[in-house]
C-alpha cells in the first residue's frame, strides 16, 4: 500500500547567518506615552528565525488540529552544526507531534549568531532524509499485516540562498543524499526506502528583492524518486502567509471566512460591532455542495495567496440533535489565528452548545441560501456541510403535481412539444443516414432550455415565444427576420412603457432592488441575450438578430461568425468538435467511419448529394486558415488595383494632382 507524500513531512530550518538577521519590527505599547522625562524606548525588530518558528509553528497546529487520528505526521529539524532534530527520540510516536514538544525543544536550540559562517544546511536535510526513511506507526502495522509498503514523503526547507547556482547544487546534493539513504535503507531492517520525496524549499531574505529567480510554485521532475517545488517569500509577516498557503496546498485544505459575527466591545461592554474570524478545514467541505460549487463567493485576503469562501453568521440555535439538518459531510476546523479574541469568542460560543448556520449568496443567481452549519461535538468543533437541493434520501422528484416531489413547476409542455418536434422514424435504405442532421438538430435545439418555469422569464413570455422559434430552425428567411427585429422593438416599447413582466420576477418584492421595473429588465435581456447568442453561429441572419438586439441595449455587438460558405461551416464544426468531450468524439468520430463507408460502397450508383454538416467541408486546416487570415487582412486595408485583376488601369499620386488644383 502507498501513503501520499503528506503523511510525512519534516521541516529542515537553516540556522545559520541571514536568519539572525533583523527582518519585521514589532508593535508594542507602553503605559506612559509621552511627558517631561519620557524616553521612548528603542524599536524591537524581529529575526528571520523567530520568524520562521512562528510560522512552521502554526504549520504543525493547524494540521495536527484537523488531523488528530495521526495519519499526518510532521518532524521539524534544525540544520546547525550539531544537526539538532527537535524530536530525537520521539521519532514519529504519538508523543513527538504535539505543539508543546515542538515549541520546548526549538526553544532550546536557540537562534542563531552573525558570526557563523559555516553551511551546514546539507548535514540537516542529510538526517531529514533519514527521518523520512523510518518507518511511522501506521506504516509498521501496515508492514506486519500486507508486507509491502510504499514509502513517501515531503521535506519542506527554509533557507536564503544567494543565487540560482546554488540552488542548482541544492538540488543535486539533494537528489546524491536521497540515493544514499535508499541504499542503506533496503540493507537495513527497520528502514523503509523513500520511493518519492517531495522538495520543497523556501527561499525567505529581509525585503522585497529576491536574489533567487527560478519559477516558483512548479512542481519539478528532478528524478524518478525526486521532485521539487521553489517559493520565495520575503521575511515577516508574509513567510507566515505563505506557510499557511503551502498548509492549504500540501493537505487539500480550504479557507471559510464568517463574516458578521456580533461581538461585545473590549472597551464598551454596551456596544457590539461585527467581526470575521477565517477557519480552515478540509476541503471537501466545499465539494460537498449538492449544487455548483462555483456559486460560492471567494475573496483574497490582503496578503495572502489562497481564496476563502465567505459565509455570513446566522441566527444561533442550541445545538440539540432533533434540530440538525441533513448534512453531505461533517470536518474539524481550526481558527487561522488561534489567539485573537475574535477567534476565542466565537470557539467558547460554540463550546458553550450553540450551533450557528452560515449564509452562501450565489454569485450567478444572488439568492442567499443556508449551506452550512458550524456545531460541536465531544468538546471539538466541527463545520457541516448542508444539503442546499434535494436530500438523496427522499423520494424521486415528481414530473407532476403530487406526492412525491417538491419541484412541481416543470416546463412538461414545452418538453413535450421539444420531443415532438424531434421525433426518430426508421430509415428506409442505409446510404445518406440521417443521424448526424439529427444530432446537429437536437443539439441546436437544446443550447439553452430551463427545465422549470421559475427559472426562466424570456420562456413564460408569450411575445417572445415566435422569437425563439424561429431561432431553433436552420435557416432564417427575410420575413422571419423582419417579424424578429419587430419582437425586439416591442421589448423596448414594453420597458419604456414599465409594464410588468411574467414569470419570477412578477413575485419579486418592488421595495428591494430585484424587484425594480429596470432591474426586472436587465435581468430579462441578460437571458434573452444568453439565448439569442447561443443560436447566433447557426447562420449569418441569426448573427444579424444578435446584432440587433446589442444595438438595442447600446451594447458592442460580438465578432460576427462567417457561417455561411464552405469555410465558414468548416471552422463552426470545429471549434464544436475541439469543445466535445471524449465520449462525444468517440461517438462522432465512429459515425463519421461508417457515414464514409456506406458511401465508398455506393459509390458506383449516383446518389444524390447531401450537405456534409458535420464534416469540415473538404476544407483542410490550412484552407480555413488562409481563409481566416485573408477575411481579415481584407478587413484592414483595401486591395492595390493591381492585384485585383490583370489589365486594371490604376492612377498613381492622386494627392499630387489635388495638390496642383488647390495651387491652381
Amino acid at each position: 500500500m502507498a501513503h501520499p507524500h503528506s503523511h510525512k513531512t519534516v521541516f529542515v530550518l537553516d540556522h545559520g547567518p541571514y536568519f539572525a538577521l533583523p527582518c519585521h519590527q514589532v508593535e508594542f505599547d507602553v503605559t506612559r506615552r509621552g511627558g517631561p522625562g519620557f524616553i521612548p524606548l528603542a524599536p524591537i525588530s524581529k529575526s528571520v528565525w523567530t520568524c520562521a518558528v512562528e510560522a512552521v509553528a502554526e504549520y504543525c497546529r493547524i494540521v495536527w488540529d484537523i488531523f488528530p487520528a495521526q495519519d499526518k505526521l510532521v518532524r521539524v529539524v534544525v540544520a546547525s552544526p550539531e544537526c539538532n532534530e527537535v524530536q530525537p527520540l520521539l521519532g514519529w510516536g504519538e508523543e513527538g507531534q504535539t505543539s508543546a514538544a515542538v515549541m520546548t525543544s526549538l526553544a532550546m536550540v536557540g537562534r542563531p549568531t552573525g558570526d557563523s559562517r559555516g553551511q551546514h544546511l546539507l548535514g540537516g536535510i542529510a538526517q531529514g532524509l533519514e527521518a523520512l526513511a523510518e518507518p511511522s506507526p501506521a506504516q509498521e502495522a501496515l508492514a506486519a499485516a500486507e508486507g509491502g509498503v510504499v514509502n513517501r514523503g515531503r521535506l519542506v526547507v527554509l533557507t536564503t540562498l544567494t543565487d540560482d547556482r546554488q540552488l542548482e547544487g541544492l538540488l543535486r546534493d539533494v537528489d546524491t543524499r536521497l540515493a544514499g539513504v535508499n541504499k542503506r535503507a533496503a540493507a537495513t531492517p527497520g528502514l523503509l526506502p523513500v520511493a518519492g520525496c517531495q522538495l520543497v524549499v523556501v527561499h525567505t531574505q529581509p525585503g522585497e528583492a529576491m536574489r533567487v529567480r527560478g519559477a516558483t510554485d512548479t512542481l519539478v521532475e528532478v528524478s524518478p524518486h525526486l521532485s521539487t517545488t521553489l517559493h520565495t517569500s520575503p521575511a515577516g509577516p508574509a513567510l507566515a502567509h505563505k506557510l499557511l498557503y503551502l498548509c492549504l496546498q500540501h493537505y487539500s485544505l480550504a479557507s471559510t471566512t464568517v463574516t458578521g459575527i456580533p461581538m461585545k466591545e473590549e472597551q464598551n461592554a454596551s456596544s457590539s460591532a461585527n467581526y470575521d474570524v477565517e477557519l480552515f478545514h478540509h476541503g471537501e467541505s466545499h465539494a460537498r455542495l449538492l449544487g455548483d460549487v462555483s456559486d460560492m463567493t471567494l475573496a483574497r485576503r490582503e496578503g495572502c495567496e489562497y481564496n476563502t469562501a465567505t459565509l455570513k453568521w446566522c441566527t444561533p440555535r442550541g445545538s440539540a440533535a432533533a434540530e440538525l439538518h441533513h448534512c453531505s459531510g461533517t470536518y474539524r476546523i481550526t481558527p487561522t489565528d488561534v489567539n485573537s479574541r475574535q477567534s476565542s469568542c466565537l470557539t467558547n460560543f460554540l463550546l458553550s452548545g450553540r450551533s450557528v448556520m452560515l449564509e452562501m449568496v450565489k454569485r450567478t443567481s444572488n439568492t442567499k441560501i443556508i449551506s452550512h452549519m458550524l456545531t460541536s461535538h465531544g468538546g471539538e468543533i466541527f463545520i457541516h456541510t448542508l444539503a442546499c437541493c434535494r436530500s438523496t434520501l427522499e423520494d424521486p422528484p415528481s414530473i407532476s403535481e403530487g406526492p412525491g416531489g417538491r419541484v412541481t413547476d416543470y416546463r412538461i409542455p414545452d418538453l413535450a412539444e421539444l420531443m415532438r418536434a424531434n421525433r426518430l422514424a426508421p430509415w428506409p435504405t442505409t446510404e445518406a443516414s440521417p443521424g448526424g442532421r439529427s444530432r446537429v438538430r437536437m443539439d441546436r435545439m437544446t443550447r439553452t432550455f430551463p427545465y422549470t418555469i421559475s427559472s426562466t422569464t424570456v420562456c413564460n413570455m408569450p411575445t417572445v415565444a415566435p422569437l425563439l422559434a424561429i431561432l431553433q430552425g436552420e435557416t432564417i428567411s427575410e420575413e422571419q427576420l423582419a417579424e424578429c427585429r419587430k419582437i425586439l422593438y416591442s421589448l423596448i416599447g414594453m420597458e419604456n412603457k414599465g409594464d410588468p413582466l411574467p414569470g419570477p420576477l412578477a413575485a419579486a418584492n418592488p421595495g428591494k432592488k430585484g424587484g425594480r421595473k429596470d432591474e426586472q429588465y436587465r435581468l430579462m435581456f441578460t437571458e434573452l441575450e444568453k439565448m439569442v447568442g447561443a443560436a447566433a453561429g447557426t447562420s449569418a441572419r441569426h448573427h444579424t438578430v444578435l446584432e440587433c438586439l446589442m444595438e438595442l441595449r447600446n451594447k458592442p455587438v460580438p465578432v460576427k461568425r462567417e457561417a455561411e460558405g464552405e469555410a465558414g461551416v468548416a471552422a463552426w464544426e470545429l471549434e464544436r468538435y475541439q469543445s466535445m468531450t471524449e465520449r462525444e468524439r468517440s461517438d462522432f468520430n465512429q459515425v463519421k467511419q461508417e457515414e464514409r463507408a456506406a458511401s465508398l460502397e455506393h459509390s458506383s450508383s449516383p446518389a444524390p448529394k447531401k450537405a456534409r454538416l458535420m464534416g469540415l467541408g473538404g476544407s483542410s486546416m490550412l484552407d480555413i486558415w488562409r481563409t481566416r487570415v485573408e477575411r481579415e487582412a481584407a478587413r484592414k486595408h483595401r486591395e492595390f488595383a493591381g492585384r485585383r485583376s490583370l489589365g486594371e488601369v490604376a492612377k498613381l499620386y492622386t494627392k499630387m494632382e489635388v495638390k496642383v488644383e488647390e495651387v491652381k
